[in-house]
């Protein structure tokens, strides 16, 4: 009889453990869902923080390194773009911060994506880089004018 009893509360207390662990990912689970259809909600608020700093060190950036091949008109060589463009990365990522940076790749879905969404709009801004296009509109205006003297 004893022995009973013991058989029969170490079955309610296996049922207890095993409904409060199923419980508990279930609360997980939506919790997760939750959050995430948030973050999906307020995407236009995360786009609008990521932008100021993509902005911001896309303009270090192009003081640094960009300025003096766009005011020659030159292009940057794709050694030096690989450099400059993985240095804007690392710049984005430490404006961020490392709590926004998890959040950014949690709603991007993994870094690997969140780096390539960076390297995009780095790729967008310098190839509409406004100063290298003036300079060599001047340049081609220039080589326009000697032939026309000839």
């Amino acid at each position: 009889m004893w022995l009973n009893n013991l058989n029969e509360l170490y079955l309610i207390l296996g049922v207890f453990i095993f409904c409060v662990l199923f419980v508990g990912g279930i609360s997980i689970y939506v919790c997760n869902s939750l959050k995430r259809i948030e973050k999906i909600r307020k995407f236009s608020d995360y786009r609008a923080v990521l932008e100021y700093h993509l902005e911001k060190a896309y303009d270090m950036i192009h003081k640094e390194h960009i300025l003096t091949y766009s005011l020659d008109a030159f292009r940057i060589d794709d050694k030096d773009y690989d450099k400059i463009s993985s240095e804007f990365v690392r710049l984005v990522q430490k404006f961020v911060g490392p709590m926004l940076l998890g959040e950014f790749i949690e709603l991007y879905g993994d870094e690997d994506t969140f780096v390539f969404n960076l390297l995009e709009f780095f790729s967008s801004k310098y190839e509409g880089d406004e100063i290298r296009e003036a300079a060599m509109e001047q340049i081609t205006e220039a080589d326009i004018d000697e032939q026309v003297k000839f």
